[in-house]
């Protein structure tokens, strides 16, 4: 940099030296923030058991002009859109999904891609690689793969994130040809239909989660009918016991905050999300001014940015 632009701006090396180390302060703390609105989008449609996508692109698809304002679209459908960039890469967050591959040895980090790419050569074709292969092990991640040309860096990806996705049975969609279309006709009618089977698999989601919580419900309602039943005996011999005491105090608040759980939430404006961060509890805590949607614009409709932007 300084034997390029030192003589021309006229700097001096410490000064060009300086400005180097101040750009890479400010980008890792861009990349950490953006990670950090990605974590809320992530966890906040898991608790919810909601879908997010996941967008597979090239850094011009940033471009509206480019991308026909797909990322907009199903943002507007009220599904939060992600960027490759935008998926926290702490070890401990992705463990969480990746945990079963590492206790098999298949990988040595959940960064890893040389199991399913060995021969990977282009940084941002091996980052919407590893961005399919992370889509394929969150339950609550839907991809959108996006590419301009049929031919060029992208083709050596199409068969890997194809056999990722089919394998993992991720729902997807795949516009590998934008720059022979215009932004009406074929592509909204996509984007329709893809929005279609989110929808059914949104459904598929709140019904597991949904059976999920009347199994919790069913076992944690019997723990309280037993614990009653045994407190009713030792009354009867004028005895007590400060555990059972606490473990019923402890059930009753827990169904008490099931069933206001239940209760009907104002409905939010058609293409808003909530967003909340995980507290060490596991509860989700709104995030103060959480109507932003997208993990890379203070605007709710702007969409991601590219993951090698």
């Amino acid at each position: 940099m300084f034997e390029v632009w030192g003589p021309r701006l006229e700097v001096t090396e410490d000064e060009s030296d300086h400005a180097c180390r101040e750009a890479w302060k400010a980008l890792a703390a861009f990349e950490l923030d953006l990670q950090e609105k990605g974590r809320a989008i992530l966890e906040t449609v898991e608790a919810e058991d909601r879908i997010a996508i996941l967008v597979l692109n090239r850094p011009y698809h940033a471009d509206p002009g480019l991308n026909h304002g797909i990322p907009e679209e199903f943002q507007v459908l009220g599904y939060p859109i992600l960027s490759i960039r935008s998926i926290p890469k702490d070890r401990p967050y992705l463990e969480r999904y990746f945990k079963e591959d590492l206790d098999k040895g298949v990988m040595k980090s959940p960064l890893e891609l040389n199991h399913i790419w060995p021969e990977n050569y282009s940084a941002n074709s091996a980052q919407k690689v590893w961005g399919a292969n992370f889509a394929a092990h969150h339950p609550n991640v839907a991809v959108l793969d996006l590419s301009s040309f049929k031919c060029g860096h992208d083709a050596p990806t199409y068969g890997l994130v194809d056999a990722i996705i089919q394998t993992s049975k991720t729902p997807a969609a795949a516009l590998h040809d934008l720059d022979a279309n215009k932004p009406g006709g074929s592509i909204k009618i996509r984007v329709k239909t893809y929005a279609h089977s989110l929808r059914l698999q949104h459904e598929r989601l709140e019904d597991v989660a949904g059976r999920r919580r009347q199994l919790t419900l069913a076992v944690d309602k019997k723990k309280l009918e037993l614990l009653e039943l045994r407190r009713a005996q030792l009354d009867g011999m004028k005895r007590s016991d400060p555990e059972i005491e606490r473990q019923i105090a402890e059930l009753g608040s827990k169904l008490r905050s099931y069933e206001s759980a239940q209760k009907l939430v104002p409905e939010l404006p058609k293409g808003i999300v909530r967003l909340g961060k995980k507290a060490e509890d596991g509860r989700i805590v709104r995030v103060d001014g959480g109507n932003n949607n997208s993990a890379s614009s203070p605007r709710p409709a702007e969409p991601a940015p590219s993951p090698a932007e």
